[in-house]
């Protein structure tokens, strides 16, 4: 057994009982359409927000659950036929919709846990 840091190496929770490792490397989100072994399950990945997302994401395929572990942000979310904004702290959740387009800014400081369907991600610049 082996503990590992979540900023750092994030799990894929595949279809079925298993649990993989997977460490995060420089070219992880560019090449992450590559892996499709990300494809089916959840992708479970933890961030520290410090400054505001320099991106909007969309994940057309599934919802996204966001959870605040600490501090607090504040969601800006637009599905394309209205946009609105939603400020959370820890230890609430929001779960985005598939197919709203999100981005985040920053509170203070704070950390994310996200579990998210990966297959077809978009971004786009902020």
């Amino acid at each position: 057994m082996e503990s590992y840091d979540a900023t750092t190496t994030y799990v894929h929770l595949a279809d079925g009982p298993d649990v993989s490792v997977i460490p995060v490397t420089d070219d992880f989100w560019a090449r992450i359409d590559d892996r499709t072994e990300l494809h089916t399950g959840r992708l479970v990945t933890a961030t520290a927000v410090d400054t505001d997302w320099d991106i909007w994401e969309m994940h057309p395929n599934g919802d996204e659950l966001i959870v605040v572990t600490e501090g607090s942000v504040r969601l800006h979310l637009d599905d394309g036929t209205d946009s609105s904004q939603i400020a959370i702290a820890a230890p609430d959740f929001v779960v985005m919709p598939a197919g709203t387009w999100h981005t985040a800014d920053s509170l203070g400081r704070a950390r994310l846990l996200i579990v998210t369907w990966g297959e077809g991600t978009q971004h786009r610049p902020r």
